[in-house]
């Protein structure tokens, strides 16, 4: 136990009486409490007569707590009678195996120490021997983000914050708990918890499978280290949450590597517009250093918020109408248009030093008992940290090593993604309502085609991308341009009966470009010209032909682990109809990064557990918003009934 934590500890056990049901037990029912440090015990032996009572703790502090209690003139002695002090070493096993409750307080705020689990190591063999003997923990378990009321949350972490300042210590969340209690063969049962009390009590009770291998398992408990420049936090991936993720880990100074498989920033077409919302925006000024965030600022395109919808045989207006479509900020209403190029541009800043290009993973291992992990690259080279953060993508390396059987979908769409100049030659073309804002065209097969194929709907989103003078003076920018996506079933790219994908997939990246703009312009060989006008101007060398891939929504839990995470599409890919995929990795990025500046660069698996937890909601949501997109501009059924995605 930690001899400081005594200083937090209670001065009665109300939580404890309160939720636990101590009068059920039998006369002579013993009660061992282990760190009961200055004879706190006689709370409980006061208001249950039956009960005899056992005080755990090392020497030193066991001689000046039995003193006090026996000289405290307050206690009857009936009461003194039932409560004996006994010394105790908490790494060995337990030296009263046949009680019925183990009471286990204030040891085991500082996740970095091994006695949290020892101590209930120690008490398995005694839940064992009776299976109706519990454990009840009286200490913090903080609930998981919007499951108490925004004061609980608050008070919470005060005490946390608190406690780590004061005491070099902290709380532990639920999902932490039920990590360790899981690996020592124990689990929680339901109790009551009142008024959400801090301290709190969880009951505890043997686990009917027993870990296949105790000590094995327990080599993960070793004391974790922090992140240092010899083991620092290594991240795949260096997209926009990655990147994110870096600029957050500098600004809180916890060391960092970032490893990226494309040989430069701007290695491949990826230059189309990003739409963030609020909280995407509420993200990147909480995570980004101050002048990273004002170059970001300052780099934002023109923002108009709108949408206009064409017919794409006439070019004429079917529908428009300004703004989200409803009044306010109800309905679409994005903060920010940002080009994903320059946004990756600036997350660089001030980092150049710590990205390492052409690094394609090969693999990576964690070793538990070290307490870190090491990555392999195909050039040989090895490189261990601290911490892994998978953030490369669909195409992720780490995943496979975290989630083997997770399940991805091909959507059976796929999409061209283009830009075009916004030169006088277009805007003379180009329809000028359809320069304003977002403009939507669908496409659906004619009525006998639509009998045997459906729909088959083709949509294109465009976007005219425009930069003020003023962010043209503080950052350089590109020419004006119109941003847009040809989204379609795959079927619909098809030529000469073969899927565009084998195609493409076996070009070089400036004949990838070229079929792509080709797809483009065979696909809508029957639209007005007016509209057609933005595949015939555009800039061949930044078309990009996509395959629409989605994770379902509900994405099951898996084992947290001390050492490594996913972020972004590397764990919750999904459909561009949505617009929400950047945005949603946005704040992935910004929540891990809270919690690796909240535990100093060294999260415990429950820690991370409940980032996870948080990033599976946030998915989910995402996705959900994804697939509604894709029912209306592609004809998507059920993504559960989509074919698993093999990785090409």
């Amino acid at each position: 136990m930690h001899k400081s934590a005594v200083l937090l500890q209670h001065k009665t056990l109300t939580p404890a009486v309160e939720c636990f049901d101590w009068a059920s037990m039998p006369k002579g029912a013993r009660v061992v409490d282990i760190g009961g440090s200055y004879g706190d015990a006689v709370y409980i032996a006061t208001k249950f007569p039956q009960l005899e009572y056992i005080v755990q703790d090392p020497p030193e502090t066991l001689t000046v707590a039995q003193t006090a209690f026996m000289s405290d003139l307050s206690i009857e002695s009936e009461i003194k009678s039932r409560v004996r002090f006994i010394s105790s070493d908490f790494s060995q096993p337990q030296a009263a195996p046949d009680a019925y409750v183990y009471v286990v307080r204030a040891s085991t705020h500082n996740t970095l120490d091994r006695d949290p689990g020892i101590i209930l190591q120690n008490l398995r063999p005694a839940l064992e021997r009776n299976e109706k003997s519990r454990v009840v923990i009286v200490d913090t378990a903080l609930d998981p983000p919007g499951s108490t009321s925004l004061l609980g949350e608050q008070q919470s972490s005060f005490r946390d914050s608190t406690m780590l300042r004061g005491l070099n210590a902290n709380g532990n969340k639920l999902v932490a708990w039920k990590t360790l209690l899981g690996e020592v063969g124990m689990e929680i049962e339901p109790s009551n918890r009142p008024h959400r009390e801090v301290p709190g009590t969880l009951t505890t009770k043997l686990k009917h499978s027993a870990p296949d291998d105790i000590n094995e398992l327990w080599q993960v408990r070793r004391p974790l280290m922090p992140a240092t420049d010899e083991r620092p936090v290594l991240i795949i991936g260096a997209g926009v949450s990655g990147l994110c993720l870096a600029q957050a880990l500098r600004k809180v100074n916890i060391p960092f590597l970032v490893f990226e498989r494309d040989s430069a920033i701007d290695s491949r077409p990826q230059g189309y517009r990003l739409k963030l919302r609020e909280d995407a925006e509420v993200a990147l000024a909480e995570s980004l250093p101050e002048d990273v965030y004002q170059h970001f600022l300052s780099s934002c395109a023109i923002l108009a918020v709108g949408e206009t919808d064409f017919n794409p045989f006439t070019g004429e207006v079917t529908k428009s109408r300004p703004g989200g479509g409803l009044s306010g900020k109800l309905g679409l209403c994005p903060s920010h248009t940002v080009d994903r190029t320059i946004l990756r541009s600036i997350l660089t800043m001030g980092i150049e030093d710590r990205i390492h290009f052409s690094k394609q993973l090969a693999h990576h291992n964690v070793n538990r008992e070290q307490g870190s992990v090491s990555v392999t690259f195909i050039d040989g080279e090895r490189v261990e940290g601290r911490f892994l953060v998978g953030a490369d993508g669909l195409h992720s390396v780490v995943r496979p090593g975290v989630l083997p059987e997770h399940k991805i979908k091909d959507t059976g769409a796929a999409c061209v993604y283009g830009k075009t100049p916004l030169t006088t030659e277009f805007a003379n073309r180009f329809p000028e309502k359809g320069l304003r804002w977002m403009t939507v065209v669908s496409d659906q097969a004619p009525m006998l085609q639509s009998c045997h194929i459906g729909d088959a709907s083709v949509t294109l989103l465009t976007e005219p991308t425009r930069f003020s003078e003023e962010s043209r003076s503080k950052y350089p920018l590109p020419e004006d341009y119109v941003y847009w996506v040809l989204i379609a079933p795959q079927a619909r790219f098809c030529s000469d009966g073969e899927l565009p994908v084998a195609k493409v997939g076996s070009l070089n990246q400036q004949q990838a470009a070229a079929e792509a703009a080709r797809l483009s312009l065979a696909v809508t060989e029957e639209w007005h010209p007016s509209i057609r006008s933005v595949f015939e101007l555009q800039d061949m060398r930044q078309a990009t032909f996509v395959r629409i891939i989605s994770s379902m929504p509900d994405i099951p839990a898996w084992e947290p682990s001390a050492m490594v995470t996913l972020l972004g599409d590397a764990i919750h890919p999904m459909s561009p109809c949505g617009g929400v995929g950047a945005q949603t990795a946005i704040c992935d990025a910004a929540s891990l990064a809270k919690t690796l500046a909240e535990t100093h660069g060294c999260p415990t698996a429950g820690d991370i557990g409940t980032f996870e937890e948080g990033m599976r909601e946030r998915g989910r949501r995402s996705i959900l918003q994804s697939e509604t997109g894709s029912r209306k501009m592609f004809g998507l059924g059920s993504l559960e009934e989509c074919k698993p995605w093999t990785g090409y």
